[in-house]
């Protein structure tokens, strides 16, 4: 981040001004945290901080606060000038929090995001009549574009883009012209315009198909050229793409070809017997982002019917031994067709109902009475009849109860049932619970068809699992649905790590868990030996993970067995390189533990090393050697000044069920797993006050309480509720700041 030490006093960063600003704000039950630096890099990281603030600086806990993270921070450039929004994430109360902030610095404006979302603090930025800005006010053109980008109507068919007022639009190609030289592209010879400012005129004007054949065609030279070989590189692509179908461009499929199936939902806006072609040899391949194009490109061209189209494709990925995972975009393909379906219909009965309405008689009637009487209590609370047609709570619940129907529809191949299965497995309580909100018939049949669920599910989930290739926050987000493994779950998760198209993060995960929960064996050490040199050697950041590194698992199941290959492990372990490695060798000490490992790691504990597990792993270690719960070896170091508090109180929860030690760097606070054991420590009557105190204070802490909408999976309103509850009848409990 560079300085601006070397600026006269008027010329001053956008950075410093806000930092000046910032140093101002703060009262009463309201303060700021300092600007960031990497070590706070989420909103996790913000809270954390604001914790450790307000104890040390005896804050009441209670308080609101504001802060920026070192993401956000990315909003300035080397020389402090913002490029783009500043994020302002907050705790607390959101009223105090928006009156402490205030309107900003001089010269800035701030957007209040809701109590739900960040406060944006951007440059006030000076407008034509038109409502255009300078071509030189970076800052204002910038807001400009951010606003044409901003799509009018979002669904998940469709994307619109109001029209450009006519100045807006010739603003548009002029400031593209101008970076294309020349007055216009006559000869060969012209240099190649500057395509990554380029692109950023691009997307507005194809977003309303208002990009020229010259212009597309001048792109397209410059584009093949400067991006040779790396297309998809450019962030103006899918724009210029899309223009070049809409216009038939010759070259059009060349392209398409080149940039692979990241192009899948473009050309799926633009159904051909080539796109669909294309976008079949992509979706069997295994890409989900081309199966759901080629579904919505075979409906448009060859088969209408929304279930008849996925059994057919469904068939097609099964007999080509595609993925699971293609089953699964299928389904949501199909779910988002048929809901889209379904909305238009309302949509459309609704218009219908009101135009038949404004038609009669009596809703004449009644205008006129509204219009001459406008303090009825209709009219004072802002109260509106509601239209014909389906309700809010209903149109919500479409998705829900649309996966919980697939999961027994004989229509659909087993595949795409148990696909729908393992979909609707968070969500069948929120179906129910939206169902009692249909009316009577609708309701009955929706319960109805969770029952059927219900029924059918744990035939359907036998021998499945989560998709170990995708997000790793998703298997973080079902972890606590393996906090005990059935058969079929000890089955799934070793013909994982049997398989060798198995990548790491799928091998941690499933190697911790069966470790974990004395479920490993000799035959899956030996599954993995093959392995361990050539690929589990490789650095893999577990740092926002459950699991820990698996070749730290591995080399612990490797000692407990007394195998052979414990020594080569233990070797390599000893090497000074590669350095990944050294902050987590100790971490291997939980394999065949004696009482010289146990005081290596206490020495490097006490030495202020950078924890990455190691305490966590000092307290499971105590704990087998001293047959005890490890519980009650974390609360024995309540107190001690050695230790990082927050270290602490992070492994008290983690080890709440040693079974399933949760090996996070810090408390997950949207997380279910964490919230479980939180509670569990808070009403254990077997620990301390002070241990108890930690696990309420956690729990306060948890989303679930503050955020509920950002919990994962999604929390029912029977859940929300339990929580609340539990959380009032220990509201007059001590817990510790």
């Amino acid at each position: 981040m560079g300085t601006d030490t070397n600026r006269a006093a008027g010329q001053r960063s956008d950075l410093s001004r806000i930092k000046a600003w910032w140093r101002t704000l703060g009262g009463d039950r309201f303060t700021v945290l300092p600007p960031p630096n990497r070590s706070r890099y989420t909103q996790s990281d913000g809270h954390e901080d604001a914790a450790e603030m307000f104890a040390v600086q005896g804050i009441s806990t209670d308080a609101s606060f504001a802060y920026w993270h070192w993401q956000s921070h990315d909003a300035f450039d080397r020389d402090g000038d913002l490029t783009g929004e500043l994020y302002l994430h907050w705790g607390g109360d959101h009223a105090t929090v928006t009156a402490g902030l205030g309107d900003g610095p001089d010269g800035y404006r701030i957007v209040n995001g809701g109590p739900q979302g960040a406060f944006r603090l951007d440059r006030v930025t000076a407008v034509d009549g038109d409502g255009l800005p300078d071509p030189e006010d970076a800052a204002g053109v910038r807001q400009l574009l951010a606003r044409l980008d901003t799509p009018s109507l979002r669904t998940a068919e469709a994307v619109e883009y109001a029209a450009p007022t006519p100045a807006e639009e010739r603003w548009l190609h002029d400031r593209l012209w101008d970076l294309l030289p020349g007055e216009r592209p006559t000869a060969e010879d012209l240099p190649a315009p500057d395509l990554t400012a380029a692109a950023r005129f691009v997307s507005p004007l194809e977003h309303r198909q208002a990009l020229t054949p010259d212009e597309t065609g001048r792109l397209l030279a410059a584009w093949r050229e400067a991006y040779a070989g790396r297309l998809a590189a450019w962030s103006g692509w899918a724009p210029l793409l899309h223009a070049l179908l809409r216009q038939e461009h010759p070259d059009s499929w060349d392209v398409a070809a080149a940039l692979g199936p990241e192009a899948s939902y473009v050309l799926a806006a633009h159904p051909s017997p080539r796109s669909l072609e294309l976008l079949r040899a992509w979706a069997l391949s295994g890409n989900g982002s081309a199966v759901r194009g080629w579904y919505r490109t075979h409906r448009a061209l060859r088969e209408p019917d929304p279930h008849l189209a996925a059994r057919t494709l469904s068939g097609e990925l099964t007999a080509h031994t595609a993925p699971e995972t293609t089953q699964t975009a299928l389904l949501d393909a199909l779910r988002t067709a048929e809901v889209h379906a379904l909305r238009t219909a309302e949509a459309e009965k609704r218009r219908t109902a009101e135009a038949e309405e404004r038609r009669t008689p009596e809703s004449e009637e009644r205008r006129t009475a509204a219009t001459d009487a406008p303090h009825t209590a209709e009219a004072a609370t802002g109260a509106r009849p509601t239209a014909p047609g389906r309700s809010a709570p209903a149109d919500a619940a479409l998705p829900l109860l649309a996966t919980v129907r697939y999961a027994t529809d004989d229509r659909l191949p087993r595949p795409l049932r148990v696909a729908a299965a393992t979909a609707a497995r968070d969500t069948v309580e929120r179906a129910r619970e939206a169902a009692g909100r249909l009316p009577a018939a609708e309701a009955a049949d929706a319960l109805a068809a969770v029952e059927r669920y219900e029924t059918a599910r744990d035939d359907l989930l036998a021998g499945t699992g989560p998709d170990l290739a995708g997000y790793e926050g998703g298997l973080c987000d079902v972890y606590h649905h393996y906090r005990t493994l059935s058969p079929a779950d000890v089955r799934w998760l070793r013909d994982r790590l049997a398989d060798p198209s198995t990548g790491v993060p799928g091998i941690a995960f499933c190697l911790e868990l069966l470790y974990a929960h004395g479920e490993a064996g000799r035959d899956d050490l030996e599954a993995l030996l093959p392995r361990w040199k050539k690929e589990l050697t490789k650095q893999y950041r577990t740092t926002y993970t459950e699991w820990r590194h698996p070749l730290t698992t591995l080399t612990c199941l490797a000692l407990d067995l007394e195998h052979p290959a414990a020594a080569d492990l233990l070797a390599w372990w000893a090497k000074p390189k590669p350095l990944w490695k050294n902050p987590v060798r100790l971490l291997t000490h939980l394999g065949a533990p004696d009482e010289a490992k146990a005081a290596e790691l206490w020495e490097f504990i006490v030495s202020d090393g950078h924890d990455t597990g190691h305490l966590m792993t000092w307290v499971l270690l105590r704990a087998r050697l001293d047959a005890t719960h490890p519980l009650h070896v974390a609360e024995r170091l309540i107190g001690n000044p050695s230790l990082s508090e927050h270290v602490l109180r992070r492994v008290l929860i983690g080890v709440a069920d040693p079974a399933q030690p949760l090996w996070h760097y810090a408390i997950d606070p949207r997380s279910h797993s964490w919230w479980r054991r939180a509670q569990e420590v808070a009403d254990d009557p077997r620990l301390t006050d002070a241990a108890r105190a930690i696990g309420l204070k956690t729990a306060r802490d948890h989303h679930i309480l503050r955020y509920p909408a950002q919990v994962r999976p999604v929390l029912t309103e029977g859940e929300l509720a339990e929580a609340r509850a539990w959380a009032e009848a220990r509201a007059d409990r001590p817990a510790t700041g």
